[in-house]
């Protein structure tokens, strides 16, 4: 064979080879062996070899895998990556259509959305980004922002086509994940090697596309259902679903059209308990407004489109024993009693602990040792007990009494006093207690803190065991030797966490003083601290009564910054920090709500509560939680609470959302 047969035969084997992927990996009808496919690909693999002036990165023999990296870079999305709001009943999803027919009426358009009705699949958003019809990159959804490139890894998805039937650009979203049959396989590899196991098809189908060598994800046949275009003037959901089919995208044929909310929910209905049985994990419905002039009328909140929502099914359910009651202590010195449980699985992972939040919430549920509980994911996110089994308990069982000396220091602990009630929670008072301590350089590394991206709990852990973390400051005296060699770490995750802790040395000046971990102190009131004194030295050398007259801080949280700078232990730290640290400052908005005060209470006709916030911040105002005497206005919407009550107490001027759009105008 010459050169000039050759590129003809590579060019013809390139299309066999595409048409019998559509046909295999989206259409799941395939028309030849697996045999004959590996046959034809090793063939032009190996004329590729031959003549590599033919080669080409898009080609089907660059599915198998390339050259490993040393890391993923950060991309910027052209477009933000936006995630759905949730509803978990038929009240909230009728809620949802009411807010947005109520926003189409005052743009005067009197015609009803239908729907269209997708699987919410539990998998991993990639973001895949098309040039004259030539794959270009691939990349996680990350902060909504800023994702990782992992084009390499996405290009031995087999369910992607590389090269698109027409030179367009544009970008398709979609939702990576793996066959429930490949996690069970994978798993039982790794428990012959002694290897932790994945705990669900999601976990692994993360880990999988963040691996740094692509062979490795080539060998664990990652799957992709496309959702969505960006880019592409398309009229409707429907249309576009099937525009992404006649691209060459696996789409998943489990949707339906449905006229109105009443269908969804039928439609919803069928599939609460059907999802079980598929081989891929499913956590709920997409809603989408099918008419896409509809959807761009609607528009976005800060967060999410309006046009469409998440309609999660109910958390998996399922009872397990409370093997015993821990105490956790916290940073601020809170005890958290924990309830240690016998392993289960719940929703696709293993729960072995829960929080029992504290002793009122015991008597609330009627929990012993020993008891038989109901176990749900609270927002399919966070383990909960939420009953009891009395039925099964044993006779002598006991009721659990919260002890009155700290399990890290044995000091008194005490139940504080606001006004004339005692907290709920109990407190070790002890400030050097080691697990108050532990839990401080936690909060400090933590992302709302100094966000040291490589240094997570369990490695703030490991560190303090060992002696290498002894205080704040002692962090950013780590040296890659130190590191090097421990476990979990070798010399290029030594490197990357030296490099983390270098980027963390300038730091905002509101999220230092959130990072100090200042007990009453979170991010809203470290922003309204920063903003008003603007410096540092200003701030640990305020008086009570400086404090004080800053919007949102109140007394308690003014004496409790007070107590914290007085604190010799504290100050010497901080002394060594500023030695360590670039500390910024953050100019406030000055806009037509300069130095005004708002607090938002009820629903908003067209406004979400974060849009408002927003928008008054950007005009240079200040949102507070509770009404005082120093708040100018209370922005009112339907079903107001007490915030509205204590607006006429203080003589707040009160107003709607129509008159708030007239200040910002």
């Amino acid at each position: 064979m010459d050169k000039k047969e050759a590129k003809v035969r590579i060019s013809v084997l390139r299309k066999t080879l595409e048409k019998h992927r559509f046909l295999y990996h989206v259409k799941d009808a395939p028309i030849i062996l697996d045999e004959a496919y590996d046959t034809l690909l090793n063939e032009l693999d190996n004329l590729e070899k031959k003549y590599p002036e033919f080669d080409n990165p898009m080609s089907p023999t660059h599915r198998v895998g390339g050259t490993p990296i040393d890391h993923f870079e950060k991309v910027r999305h052209t477009i933000p990556q936006w995630s759905f709001d949730n509803v978990f009943d038929f009240e909230g999803l009728q809620n949802w259509e009411e807010r947005n027919i109520t926003i189409l009426k005052k743009a005067e358009i009197n015609k009803s959305p239908t729907y269209v009705t997708e699987m919410k699949i539990d998998g991993l958003k990639i973001i895949l980004t098309y040039e004259k019809g030539i794959l270009v990159r691939g990349a996680t959804r990350g902060d909504g922002e800023i994702g990782e490139d992992i084009t390499e890894n996405v290009k031995t998805i087999k369910s992607i086509p590389l090269i698109l039937p027409e030179e367009i650009s544009m970008t398709v979203i979609g939702e990576a994940w793996m066959k429930k049959k490949d996690l069970e396989k994978i798993n039982k590899e790794r428990a012959k090697n002694e290897m932790a196991l994945y705990a669900n098809t999601r976990n692994l189908t993360a880990g999988t596309l963040r691996q740094l060598d692509p062979k490795i994800v080539a060998s664990r046949n990652i799957q992709l259902f496309a959702y969505d275009i960006e880019g592409l003037k398309v009229k409707s959901q429907e249309k576009e679903l099937e525009l992404l089919e006649r691209f060459g995208f696996l789409v998943n044929d489990d949707r339906k059209y449905c006229k109105n909310l009443k269908e969804v929910q039928t439609f919803y209905d069928k599939w609460k308990n059907k999802r079980l049985n598929e081989n891929y994990g499913i956590d709920g419905l997409v809603i989408k407004i099918n008419e896409r002039d509809i959807w761009d009328e609607l528009g976005y909140t800060a967060k999410s489109p309006r046009g469409g929502i998440a309609y999660k099914f109910p958390a998996e359910v399922v009872v397990t024993k409370l093997n015993s009651i821990t105490l956790q202590v916290g940073r601020t010195g809170a005890i958290t009693p924990v309830a240690e449980l016998a392993p289960v699985l719940l929703a696709g992972s293993i729960v072995k602990r829960a929080t029992l939040h504290n002793i009122d919430e015991i008597k609330r549920l009627g929990v012993r040792v020993g008891d038989t509980v109901y176990l749900r994911k609270a927002g399919d996110v966070i383990p909960e007990i939420f009953d009891v089994m009395k039925d099964m308990r044993k006779k002598n069982a006991k009721e659990f009494v919260m002890p009155d000396k700290c399990p890290e220091c044995e000091s008194e602990l005490v139940r504080e006093k606001s006004g004339k009630e005692l907290s709920v929670a109990f407190y070790c008072k002890n400030k050097s207690c080691p697990a108050k301590h532990l839990e401080g350089l936690i909060h400090f590394v933590s992302k709302k803190g100094l966000n040291i991206e490589e240094l997570g709990e369990r490695t703030v852990e490991l560190f303090h065991d060992i002696g290498l973390i002894t205080d704040f400051s002692s962090i950013f005296k780590l040296k890659k030797e130190d590191i090097e060699g421990l476990e979990g770490f070798g010399e290029k995750s030594a490197d990357n966490l030296i490099k983390s802790i270098e980027k963390s040395r300038i730091v905002p000046l509101h999220r230092f003083l959130f990072a100090l971990g200042i007990r009453h102190t979170g991010e809203q009131t470290a922003k309204d601290i920063a903003y008003h004194f603007g410096n540092f030295e200003k701030i640990r050398k305020a008086s009570f009564e400086e404090l004080s007259n800053v919007e949102g801080v109140g007394e308690k949280v003014a004496q409790s910054i007070c107590e914290f700078f007085a604190d010799a232990k504290n100050s010497q730290e901080i002394d060594l920090l500023l030695k360590e640290l670039k500390i910024t400052t953050e100019k406030k908005n000055i806009g037509k709500l300069n130095n005004l005060t708002f607090v938002i209470t009820g629903t908003l006709p067209t406004l979400s509560r974060d849009e408002a916030k927003d928008l008054i911040e950007k005009n240079g105002g200040h949102v507070s939680s509770s009404v005082s005497s120093k708040t100018n206005y209370l922005l009112c919407g339907e079903n107001a609470g007490s915030k509205y009550d204590d607006a006429v107490k203080f003589g707040t001027k009160i107003i709607n959302e129509d008159e708030f759009k007239k200040l910002v105008k």
